[in-house]
C-alpha cells in the first residue's frame, strides 16, 4: 500500500565513488537540519523505473530559500509534525520565514486547519462589495477577533499598512471618483489609453482587492499580491471572490517572461525601500510586462530630498510616459504617481 509506502521511506544512503573511500556525494544542506522531513523534502527524489521526467530530468530538486539556514530552529519548529494528522496554526510562523528569506518554504505533508464553522462563501453578485461572515476566518493570530474589530477607528486593530481598506464605503470611492490629488488617477482614464488591451494584470501591494474588484467591473482579471501584516488580505481577498498571491518582496514573480497587460503598484513600496533591492524589482516587473504593457505606480510616496533618486529608477528603463503627477504629501514628503508604456524592443 503506498500510504505504508511513504512511511517506510529512509534518507538515502551516503554513496561512494568507485575507488575512492568514504567520498560523500550528498548535498551538505540534507545533514544540516536535524528534523528528518526537512531532509526528506531536500533530497533529490528520482524518478520511478530510471524513466526522464516531463522537464527532461532524472531528478527532482525541491527548493527552500537560501535564509532558512539562519531560521534552523523556526524551521525546524515549523516542519515538526505527524505525517497525515492536522498541522499546527502557525501560518504566522510560516510568514516569519517567508518574510525573513526562508522562502519558498517547504511543503508539508499535514492537513491545514480551517475555521470551525466554516459559511459557503457570498455569491459572485454580492461578495465583491460586502464584508464576508466572520466565522469563514480562523482570527487565532490575529488581534481582532472579527471584520468590525478592523475599522480604521479602532487604535487596537492590529495592522498599520492600509487603513480604512475593510471599510467597503470607503473603498468603493478608490479609483473610481474625482480626488483633488493630482497624483490620484482612475481606472477609466487608464483603460482609454489602450482600449481593449488591458486583459490581464498584477496588483503589487497591500489591501483587500479593491483594485481587482474595480478592474473585474470592466472584464480585468487581476492578482493581488498580499501578506497577513497584522489582519486577514489574504481570507478577504479570497472571499470576495477575488484572486490573491502570497508572496514576498524577496521572491521572483511567478509568472512568465512578456505575459501581463498591466502592473499596478500602491502602498507597499514607498520611500523605505532601498535602491538595489528596487531595482531587481523593477527589473522583475520589466520581465513579465509584455511589450506595450502599462506599468502604473500609484501614489508611491517618499522624501523630497530622495524624489530625484527614485524618479531615475523608474524612469531608467525608457518607458514611455502616459501620465505624470508630483503632489506633496506633507511638508517633507510628496506622492509620486506614473503610468508608463513598456517599449517593444524587438531585438
Amino acid at each position: 500500500m503506498a500510504n505504508v509506502a511513504l512511511r517506510q521511506i529512509r534518507l538515502p544512503k551516503i554513496e561512494e565513488e568507485e575507488g575512492k573511500n568514504s567520498t560523500v556525494k550528498e548535498d551538505p544542506l540534507i545533514n544540516f537540519f536535524l528534523t528528518e522531513e526537512i531532509r526528506k523534502y531536500i533530497t533529490p527524489k528520482e524518478n520511478r523505473v530510471g524513466k526522464i521526467n516531463l522537464y527532461g530530468t532524472e531528478k527532482v530538486y525541491n527548493t527552500i530559500g537560501h535564509a532558512c539556514v539562519l531560521y534552523k530552529n523556526e524551521l525546524q519548529q515549523y516542519m515538526d509534525y505527524d505525517i497525515g494528522s492536522y498541522c499546527d496554526d502557525d501560518w504566522n510562523l510560516a510568514q516569519k520565514l517567508m518574510i525573513n528569506g526562508c522562502d519558498p518554504l517547504p511543503r508539508r505533508r499535514c492537513l491545514t486547519r480551517a475555521s470551525i464553522e466554516y459559511q459557503k462563501p457570498y455569491p459572485n453578485n454580492e461578495s465583491l462589495w460586502k464584508l464576508p461572515d466572520n466565522k469563514n476566518v480562523r482570527w487565532s493570530n490575529y488581534r481582532c477577533r472579527n471584520f468590525d474589530c478592523l475599522q480604521s477607528k479602532n487604535p487596537k486593530r492590529g495592522y498599520t499598512k492600509c487603513t480604512g481598506c475593510f471599510e467597503m464605503e470607503k473603498e468603493k470611492l478608490k479609483w473610481v471618483t474625482n480626488s483633488s490629488l493630482s497624483a490620484d488617477f482612475m481606472i477609466s482614464d487608464v483603460l482609454k489609453i489602450k482600449p481593449g488591451e488591458i486583459r490581464i494584470g498584477l496588483d503589487y501591494g497591500i489591501g483587500t482587492g479593491t483594485f481587482a474588484a474595480r478592474m473585474r467591473e470592466q472584464n480585468v482579471t487581476i492578482v493581488s499580491t498580499a501578506l497577513n501584516l497584522g489582519a486577514p488580505f489574504n481570507e478577504m481577498i479570497a472571499l470576495r471572490g477575488l484572486i490573491p498571491l502570497y508572496v514576498t518582496l524577496n521572491q521572483r514573480l511567478p509568472f512568465f517572461d512578456n505575459t501581463m497587460d498591466l502592473i499596478h503598484s500602491t502602498g507597499f513600496m514607498d520611500g523605505w525601500i532601498d535602491l538595489l533591492l528596487l531595482d531587481f524589482i523593477l527589473y522583475d516587473w520589466d520581465r513579465i510586462l509584455r511589450p506595450g504593457g502599462l506599468l502604473w505606480i500609484d501614489r508611491f510616496f517618499c522624501s523630497k530630498k530622495d524624489l530625484d533618486d527614485y524618479m531615475y529608477m523608474f524612469l531608467q528603463l525608457r518607458y514611455k510616459k502616459h501620465k505624470w503627477a508630483i503632489s506633496p504629501k506633507s511638508k517633507d514628503e510628496v506622492y509620486l504617481s506614473a503610468l508608463l508604456e513598456k517599449p517593444p524592443r524587438a531585438i
